[in-house]
């Protein structure tokens, strides 16, 4: 697991462009620690099935599609 010790050392800095479609220039920031979820969704759903052999399952993850997966694995 790469540590602060071992990294390179860097420079940042703050690029402010504003955002032309909001009166206050203000941009969203707050969606980016939901992009991962559906994801992990997925990869729960696929560790609970991997006794019936089930591998994947195509998104979204309705209860359907999770019935179907299990009827799939359970015929073969």
């Amino acid at each position: 697991m790469p540590r602060a010790d071992v990294l390179p050392p860097f420079k940042t800095e703050i690029a402010e462009v504003l955002s032309p479609t909001n009166p206050l220039g203000i941009k969203a920031g707050g969606e980016g620690g939901t992009t991962a979820a559906p994801a992990v969704m997925v990869s729960a759903i696929l560790d609970a099935l991997a006794e019936l052999g089930v591998r994947d399952i195509t998104m979204p993850a309705t209860p359907y599609t999770v019935w179907t997966a299990i009827r799939k694995a359970k015929a073969q």
